[in-house]
């Protein structure tokens, strides 16, 4: 699944949606009418929890920052 940060062409209102393909993007309209153009994907899983479950999410790798 993908989270896709989406900007229309004509009204310039800026969402996120999220789709099981890349090109299912390409469906999705404005409430405009207009069509959406893209700004950011990234990998996206969503997780369930009943209330109070706790989840442990896998850690992140280190990632080295460069000086400016």
């Amino acid at each position: 699944m993908w989270q896709v940060t989406v900007v229309c062409s004509a009204c310039a209102e800026e969402i996120e949606i999220e789709v099981e393909n890349l090109d299912d993007v390409d469906r999705e309209v404005c409430e405009c009418g207009y069509g959406f153009v893209v700004l950011a994907v990234a990998e996206f899983e969503p997780v369930h929890a009943e209330q109070g479950e706790l989840i442990e999410l896998p850690r992140r790798r280190e990632i080295r920052r460069r000086a400016a």
